[in-house]
């Protein structure tokens, strides 16, 4: 039984209140048991428990911490003993921060939920915790939490596969020109590479409502006011599709008109500071190519333009503005690279599980009829645990609820097949 949960995001909680609780994955592995138990009763030979956390698992850039170190100790910075100290105590913080968690995360599964067997832990590394492989202490730490053998100077491998499942994985990320900076080689130096994606989620995502704080800190505002103002920028992060977020700071600023300046000069600022970074400076020149005229570089600074344009244009002209560049985000990277990933694959592989997007996912890839009997193809893509603020199809509102979601695959003999199967499972919580 082999099973996959990705992006669960655990911060240290001084970027808002995002991380997941406890309580969820004593639901998590209880279903995991019930199931176990319900296969065993049916006779089905289940001898062994796979988990692999397939990575965002420790968000290392969802910080405000970050801010208390000058910029060349931050991972963007030249500093490397400094950014790998400082990596190291925001780690520790986010141990602390969710330490129920991780008590049971580390502890015996076998024992806390009644299961027939300890379950092997697996972890592959995303984009949000590229520094976790990038420094033996943290790989250490990482190990620690998630009850995984120590591994010492050798890093985690940035992809699973195996053939008694059929299955192949990755984070995903490496499809995403904005988080993944390495070529198609794949190597783990291309991986510890900083992608623009880094700065972008500290100074910009996590530096807005830092800054707005601080701002807002000397109005007469009452307490639960400015708290309610702050958690709304802070859930920035968790908008989807990524180019509704400009869409998400207009509904911000219409629900709050009388901090209207301090939001727009807020927003000014910290897209000033992050333009003037030597790194974002340094990967505009090597990004920004005069043969496409719609390249990375591009698409990030048209957003950055129109959200810019909060003080000079008015809502309509904007939201227009808004849909032509969105129009350009639409395009699903790692749906498009699942199915070329088959061509370098063991031909008993058929499935082909990602996670990064947060988006749940199965998408038939191909069949194949061969004298042998019939071959599915399948791409999965595992979602997140966090909560999703998704924009409504009509006017300019906001929904939010939270997910659940993990994806569990079956060897011939646990289900009685003549080829490995799979299950998803997807649950929805709308609580505001």
């Amino acid at each position: 039984m082999l099973i996959f949960i990705s992006d669960l995001h655990f911060i240290d909680g001084t970027a808002g209140k995002h991380n997941v609780p406890a309580d969820a994955f004593k639901i998590f592995f209880g279903n995991i048991t019930r199931t176990v138990k319900r296969l065993k009763k049916e006779g089905r030979k289940i001898e062994e428990i796979k988990i692999v956390f397939l990575g965002d698992i420790f968000d290392l850039l969802r910080t405000e911490n970050w801010f208390k170190y000058p910029i060349n100790e931050r991972p963007w910075g030249d500093n490397e003993e400094k950014i790998k100290e400082n990596a190291n105590t925001l780690f520790d913080a986010i141990i602390d921060e969710n330490q129920d968690t991780f008590n049971l995360l580390k502890g015996s599964l076998k024992e806390q939920f009644g299961l027939p067997f300890e379950p092997e832990r697996i972890y592959i590394p995303g984009n949000h915790d590229r520094l976790c492989n990038k420094y033996n202490i943290l790989r250490d730490k990482v190990c620690e939490n998630l009850n995984i053998p120590k591994r010492g100077p050798i890093p985690f491998d940035h992809h699973f596969e195996d053939v008694n499942y059929g299955v192949f994985a990755r984070h995903g990320h490496a499809y995403d020109k904005f988080n993944y900076e390495g070529g198609i080689s794949y190597r783990y130096e291309e991986y510890m590479r900083v992608p623009i994606g880094d700065p972008i989620t500290t100074e910009l995502v996590a530096k807005l409502p830092y800054l707005l704080m601080k701002k807002i800190g000397p109005l007469p505002l009452k307490p639960e006011e400015k708290e309610k103002l702050i958690r709304n920028f802070q859930e920035i992060d968790n908008v989807r599709p990524f180019s509704a977020i400009i869409e998400w700071l207009l509904y911000q600023v219409k629900k709050e008109l009388t901090l209207k300046e301090i939001i727009e000069d807020s927003v000014d600022e910290v897209i000033r500071e992050f333009n003037n970074l030597e790194f974002v400076k340094k990967w505009y020149n090597h990004h920004d190519k005069w043969t496409d005229w719609w390249d990375e570089a591009d698409k990030i600074q048209s957003i950055l333009f129109l959200l810019e344009k909060f003080k000079i244009f008015p809502s309509e002209k904007l939201l227009r503005l808004i849909d032509k560049v969105k129009k350009r985000f639409l395009k699903d990277d790692l749906l498009e690279a699942a199915p070329n990933e088959y061509s370098h694959l063991d031909n008993r592989i058929r499935y082909v599980v990602y996670g990064h997007t947060h988006m749940p996912l199965q998408v038939p890839v191909k069949v194949v009829e061969n004298p042998t009997g019939t071959k599915e193809y399948v791409y999965l893509n595992t979602g997140t645990w966090r909560t999703r603020h998704q924009k409504a199809k009509e006017g300019l509102g906001f929904m939010s609820w939270k997910n659940m979601t993990y994806v569990v695959f079956y060897k011939k003999e646990e289900r009685g097949t003549n080829t490995p199967l799979f299950e998803t499972w997807t649950g929805t919580l709308k609580t505001v």
